[in-house]
């Protein structure tokens, strides 16, 4: 199995969400992690992956222009089989009212083939610049595990959570 982290990140939040992301995943599949901004062609990014997760910051209540553009050469079926999970950054309250760019990236994805493992991550910032709250960075290797789990990869002993 092989697993692509991309992310988008304004103010470096998003990743370090990311990162941490990956280094659970590298312990149990081959992973790589991936800036948006160094993608020059998403479907050959894309090329033997099996697990995409994907984040960004939320902006405007959802997904950045930016991370559309890079994920806009994707065909109907082009993620058809591949498992997938989202996440993001978001501010504090009710996603009705901040918005998710997570939801928006799962509605993508799975618009595309992607088969949506677990349910979108919010991670919290304290603003839209950061920092990240207290404790996030533990629930983005949580949240990782319980993808793990989902595509039915037993997580090895040491992975912190």
């Amino acid at each position: 199995m092989n697993a692509l982290v991309l992310y988008e990140s304004r103010f470096g939040n998003t990743e370090r969400v990311a990162e941490a992301i990956a280094l659970v995943l590298q312990e149990s599949v081959a992973t790589r992690l991936a800036a948006v901004a160094d993608v020059e062609d998403c479907a050959e990014a894309l090329h033997g992956v099996s697990l995409l997760i994907v984040g960004g910051p939320t902006h405007r209540h959802g997904v950045s222009t930016v991370l559309k553009e890079t994920l806009a050469c994707l065909g109907d079926h082009a993620l058809q089989g591949t498992k997938a999970a989202t996440f993001d950054t978001r501010m504090h309250g009710p996603r009705v009212v901040t918005g998710s760019a997570a939801a928006g990236l799962e509605r993508f994805l799975r618009k595309h083939g992607a088969w949506i493992v677990v349910p979108p991550g919010s991670f919290l910032v304290g603003a839209s610049e950061g920092p990240l709250d207290p404790g996030e960075l533990e629930r983005a290797r949580a949240w990782t595990l319980d993808v793990l789990r989902a595509i039915g990869v037993r997580p090895r002993e040491h992975a912190a959570v």
